[in-house]
């Protein structure tokens, strides 16, 4: 079923991983996917696939730690499309492991940067765009590391806890216009990273593994399918939820 026939959609963050497979998996819904990256050609290869496929999708090049940059990237989509009606914030990184009194303030700042400020700055002119709208849905991308913490990932989970509580204030902000906005919290997920780790570190990922009830990481495709719900119209009551992809970490 089509369920976002004729949505445009945007997808911050698609050139690899979690983004690349979820704006993949909306156009196969019928959205019209607007990729914003750093890496433009990655998603200009992303948009000539998902055209091979019959699908509709463009490519925007974007820095979301820099204000001037998303707020061009806006301004074009809005320009070409007239409209945005929905979009998936999956911006964010670590930058690197270390004790929390080891860690550089530089380090520190840059991972809020591209984890928190970010997200923000992407909300904010989403949020213009779909108010003058009255409707919207709005999906972040936090981490497990969002809802607990992880020994010398101080940097990490401090900028992934504040997605949250920047999801949940700007959900209650916008719920009486019509705009929902919910936040994923994602475990371990098999990405291209995830293999190169794989390929190098392989008893730390099993390690790792062993923490996870469902005993397995998450697929891709399991995330693209939970945003696109989260953001179609089968979930127009769901506001300011923290939906855990952990395979039941978060219950242990």
């Amino acid at each position: 079923m089509r369920t976002l026939e004729g949505q445009v959609v945007a997808v911050l963050g698609g050139s690899s991983g979690m983004g690349r497979e979820t704006a993949r998996h909306l156009a196969t819904l019928g959205a019209t996917v607007v990729i914003g990256a750093r890496r433009v050609d990655l998603c200009e290869e992303l948009v000539d696939s998902i055209r091979r496929d019959e699908g509709d999708a463009a490519a925007i090049g974007v820095d979301a730690t820099d204000p001037d940059s998303v707020r061009r990237f806006f301004e074009v989509l809005q320009t070409n499309y007239g409209r945005l009606d929905a979009a998936f914030n999956n911006v964010g990184r670590t930058l690197g492991h270390s004790p929390t009194m080891d860690t550089p303030l530089e380090r520190f700042e840059q991972t809020l940067d591209f984890n928190l400020k970010s997200t923000f700055l992407c909300m904010q002119q989403e949020l213009r765009l779909m108010s003058a709208a009255g409707r919207g849905s709005i999906v972040n991308n936090s981490s497990i590391g969002g809802t607990r913490g992880f020994a010398g990932l101080q940097d990490y989970c401090a900028a992934k806890w504040g997605v949250i509580g920047l999801t949940k204030s700007a959900a209650l902000e916008s719920a009486a216009q019509g705009i929902r906005i919910n936040v994923i919290a994602p475990g371990l997920v098999a990405t291209e990273r995830f293999e190169l780790i794989r390929s190098q570190q392989s008893a730390l990922l099993d390690a790792r593994i062993k923490e996870i009830p469902m005993a397995r990481p998450a697929h891709m495709h399991e995330v693209a399918e939970t945003v696109a719900w989260l953001l179609g119209p089968n979930c127009g009551f769901l506001t300011g939820a923290v939906i855990p992809l952990d395979g039941g970490e978060c219950a242990a």
